[in-house]
């Protein structure tokens, strides 16, 4: 419902909260407001508010509780600021969920918010995103990928976008997801996602990036379950820097290679100035086996897809009780048919660790298994200094017969000469990402 800016906020029976519109100024009001806080769905007027100010424009999101009951789909953008002073939750009806979030293209994800456009801002400052995702994790019993859990909101087709100063909270699948787009920033970041039952955070990834470049995130706080920030196929000049990262799976290069006539190519990333806490892996790269599985752990088929990664840095790292700080592993999710686990097609090179430091919660710092079917040239590490928490303690290992910490590694051209890898151990094929205890 569109209102001058001088006349009084009255309610159109049946369309949601309403918008008062000054020209190419709209300002949003929930409706919760003047219906004893039930949580009524917002997004009818929210889509009218980016119909009428999304070009030349802004539109800003006042203070209260904006309920997000039904799918979003702002796209198209021009030259539009968005304001985030309120909070805006999401609904817990996992059916209607499931069969209408918005398909974005990857794997069998799909989205709540389809979000985009050219010279747009979206700044969340006093404002915050809810997902409500403890109904997704409760419901969702740390399955993997499940079709129609919804990413909380997703920035396609963007061209000079820059996100800031926003919370996302309880995310229900990925936080956000950027895709088919260049020239995005997305700064001062925090995304949490805790669970309050048995089940996990399976899925929380803070965000993943998808045929897009010239990405800059930085000043981020990440707590979930799932990758930290992770780039995926056709992802090239990232930079990420200034990230804190509690639990989850830090700082990811893929899955890539998972598509067998598409292929992936992941060039020119930086991650700098990042500190991981607690978290399952660190800083690794993982790619599908060359052979396609009909069913794998990641809960779809994959593998045959070709391709490259190179020319990556994971820099300045502080580590503090990570299960598996480094790795690289080609035959992510398909770990129980080794046999295919050398197959992949996807080639590895120019990777560089440097000053990366801390301390492991096993025995172990670094799995590096490159794929019989494409050694890795150019692996790099400078100034890697990890030990075991036991270690630094000056308790016994258990379990293993082993006493120096594991580097582990198989198929690196350049091992025995320039790499700086003090390899100490056969790295296996199928050796995992979740590391439960040291290394035998």
């Amino acid at each position: 419902m569109k209102l001058s800016l001088l006349a009084q906020a009255v309610l159109i029976p049946g369309l949601a909260a309403y918008v008062v519109n000054n020209g190419t100024q709209c300002s949003l009001y929930p409706e919760s407001t003047t219906h004893s806080d039930r949580p009524v769905d917002d997004v009818p007027s929210i889509q009218e508010a980016f119909e009428l100010c999304g070009t030349n424009g802004t539109v800003t999101f006042t203070q209260g509780t904006f309920h997000i009951n039904t799918v979003l789909r702002t796209t198209n953008l021009l030259n539009c600021n968005v304001n985030v002073q309120g909070n805006l939750v999401w609904g817990t009806n996992v059916p209607y969920w499931l069969s209408h979030s918005i398909n974005v293209g990857l794997q069998n994800q799909s989205t709540a918010w389809l979000f985009g456009g050219t010279n747009v801002v979206l700044n969340g400052a006093g404002g915050s995103f809810n997902g409500n995702g403890q109904t997704w994790y409760t419901q969702n019993q740390n399955n993997s990928n499940q079709p129609g859990r919804p990413i909380t909101i997703t920035f396609s087709n963007s061209k000079n976008l820059l996100v800031e100063n926003l919370q996302i909270l309880q995310p229900q699948f990925w936080a956000t997801f950027i895709t088919y787009s260049q020239n995005v920033t997305m700064r001062n970041i925090v995304v949490n996602a805790t669970s309050i039952d048995e089940w996990g955070t399976v899925n929380t990834d803070g965000t993943d990036t998808w045929n897009s470049q010239d990405i800059l995130l930085e000043n981020w706080t990440v707590q979930n379950g799932d990758d930290c920030i992770a780039a995926k196929g056709n992802t090239t000049n990232l930079h990420v820097r200034n990230v804190t990262c509690y639990q989850g799976n830090g700082m990811t290069i893929g899955s890539v290679g998972q598509y067998l006539h598409k292929p992936d190519y992941v060039e020119n990333v930086l991650f700098e100035d990042v500190t991981l806490i607690d978290s399952t892996d660190g800083a690794y790269i993982k790619t599908w086996q060359g052979q396609v599985q009909g069913q794998t752990s990641n809960g779809d088929a994959g593998g045959g897809g070709s391709g490259y990664v190179r020319n990556v840095t994971f820099r300045n790292f502080d580590v503090t009780n990570v299960a598996l700080p480094i790795q690289i592993t080609q035959c992510i999710y398909s770990e129980n048919a080794a046999k295919t686990c050398d197959t992949s097609k996807m080639q590895i090179s120019n990777i560089t660790w440097q000053n990366f430091t801390g301390t492991t919660r096993y025995n172990i710092a670094a799995s590096l298994h490159c794929a019989k079917s494409h050694p890795c040239p150019a692996i790099f590490f400078q100034n890697v200094n990890l030990t075991s928490v036991n270690a630094t303690k000056g308790l016994q290992l258990y379990n293993t017969t082993l006493r120096n910490e594991v580097f582990q590694c198989a198929n690196i051209k350049n091992q025995n000469t320039t790499s700086g890898i003090g390899c100490n151990h056969w790295a296996p094929n199928n050796f995992g990402q979740s590391v439960t205890m040291n290394v035998q």
